[in-house]
């Protein structure tokens, strides 16, 4: 699985780039019959985009190769079989970045000048998406959830073990003795022993205080502008030593002390969950609440053009959007990939999108919230800076 993180959908989200730009979205399976349908549906979705394109005027020839990506994936079978809940898939020319996400994402695709990040908003903080930092001396793992599962992500320049920092001492009795040469008459003297005292105590402690700097050095870059809530799993003094050495924000003041050695998956997930759910309702709670106190004001607003005008001024601090089941729906009513901007009465899905790119990318937060929960009367909310 993939983690998608703020920096990432900032990166999408940036107008400017040249170049015909192509979003894939499908929902996929993890095991099973589905993962056929998964290629299948994925065909379908290409040559979709494949007579877009060629309606654009583009040549077959571009399009072969701006498609290149989507269809090497295509018929990559291994690939199918590594899936998670959702796929995205975003090309330019010269250019492209897919992800695998615990998110059921739409079908959809969408072609035009920028991309579209819209699919992928629910995986940020406030649609009750969390970490899980486990820690241990012999395995470190960093899980991404929501409130059904955890699934693990693959660390990149994060020593996950002792082993990785700390050289293997030589072997040695903790017993053995050493014999000392006596300098009268070449007689030995007394033997002196070497075990595992205070000071190798001393010493484990201090490997360990160093491989947990190290893995929280590794975590500062590769959780760099991401802003989920991130739960320490641990014996307890492994979790105050990286408290110590953390530098990510969002780690959630409660902790499981608990070794994760044998934990699995699914029992990470039953341990950390209770700590992760309160902070995730709190965010969008308080985001909700604080909209609904600013209404009326001028501080806040739930039309969608006044929304993007001022997050294309930067004045966004907080975007609420709605989660309903039949928006993507609405949004592809005529065809599975559609092209933006031009099209004849475009859903304000077009707008949400920009003004989430434009509220990210100019550090303000994004929330998605399921429909009765949303403060206002349309798909979009949001409270101005000023």
């Amino acid at each position: 699985m993939d983690l998608v993180t703020r920096n990432d959908l900032e990166l999408l989200g940036r107008r400017g780039q040249p170049g015909t730009h192509v979003s894939l979205f499908i929902p996929t399976h993890r095991f099973g019959s589905g993962m056929q349908a998964d290629r299948i549906r994925w065909k379908n979705m290409l040559s979709e985009t494949e007579s877009v394109l060629a309606d654009q005027g583009l040549r077959a020839a571009d399009i072969a190769e701006l498609l290149r990506p989507a269809r090497a994936l295509q018929l990559d079978a291994g690939s199918w079989q590594q899936m998670s809940d959702g796929l995205a898939l975003f090309m330019r020319p010269g250019w492209h970045r897919a992800f695998r996400v615990p998110a059921n994402l739409p079908a959809v695709g969408a072609v035009g000048g920028h991309f579209m990040i819209a699919p992928l908003l629910r995986l940020l903080a406030g649609d009750r998406h969390f970490l899980v930092l486990a820690l241990s001396q012999r395995q470190v793992r960093l899980l991404e959830g929501s409130m059904n599962h955890v699934e693990e992500l693959d660390l990149q320049d994060v020593p996950t073990s002792l082993r990785e920092v700390i050289e293997p001492a030589e072997p040695r009795s903790a017993a053995m003795a050493r014999m000392t040469a006596s300098t009268a008459g070449g007689r030995f003297g007394r033997a002196v022993f070497y075990g595992h005292g205070a000071a190798d105590e001393h010493t484990k402690k201090d490997d360990a205080r160093r491989f947990i700097g190290q893995v929280a050095d590794g975590l500062r870059g590769y959780l760099a502008d991401q802003d989920l809530p991130m739960v320490p799993v641990g014996l307890d003094y492994l979790v105050a030593m990286y408290r110590e050495a953390n530098a990510y924000q969002h780690l959630t003041r409660e902790a499981a002390l608990i070794n994760p050695d044998h934990l699995s998956d699914a029992d990470l997930h039953a341990t950390a969950w209770p700590v992760a759910a309160p902070v995730l309702e709190r965010q969008a709670r308080d985001a909700a609440e604080l909209f609904r106190r600013l209404h009326g004001t001028g501080r806040a607003s739930d039309d969608p053009q006044a929304i993007a005008d001022a997050a294309r001024q930067g004045r966004v601090e907080s975007l609420l959007v709605a989660a309903q089941p039949g928006f993507w729906e609405r949004f592809t009513a005529d065809a599975p990939v559609v092209q933006l901007k031009g099209r004849k009465d475009p859903v304000d899905v077009e707008l949400i999108d920009r003004s989430a790119a434009d509220t990210l990318t100019r550090g303000g937060h994004v929330y998605v919230l399921d429909g009765p929960d949303m403060p206002g009367a349309s798909d979009i909310a949001a409270v101005f800076r000023h």
